[in-house]
C-alpha cells in the first residue's frame, strides 16, 4: 500500500534524476557509435540465439508458423526470443 502512495512520487522525480547533463552538451560521436555497435551484436546474437533454439527444438519453426499458423509455436517462440534478450542484454550491462 505504501508502495502505491509513493509510484506518483517516483514517476515525476525519475525524469528529473535521469537528466544529468545539459540540453547543450549534445551526444557524443563515440556513445552514439557504441550505441549501434551494441545495438547491431545485440540484434546478431538474438537471430544467432534463434537458430540454435530452432535446432535444440527439434521443429522446423517457419513451417510451423506461416504454413500451419500454430499459435502455440509463436509463443513458445516469442518467450524464447524475450529469454535470448535477457541474457544478451545482462552480457552486454557487465
Amino acid at each position: 500500500m505504501r508502495l502505491l502512495r509513493l509510484l506518483p512520487l517516483l514517476l515525476v522525480a525519475a525524469p528529473a534524476v535521469a537528466q544529468t547533463t545539459r540540453a547543450s552538451d549534445g551526444l557524443a560521436a563515440g556513445t552514439l557509435l557504441s550505441t549501434v555497435v551494441y545495438g547491431l551484436l545485440g540484434i546478431v546474437l538474438c537471430v544467432l540465439g534463434y537458430f540454435v533454439f530452432d535446432k535444440v527444438a527439434g521443429l522446423n519453426l517457419r513451417h510451423e508458423l506461416v504454413e500451419d499458423q500454430n499459435v502455440a509455436v509463436g509463443i513458445l517462440l516469442a518467450g524464447a526470443f524475450i529469454g535470448i534478450a535477457i541474457v544478451v542484454a545482462a552480457v552486454m550491462v557487465s
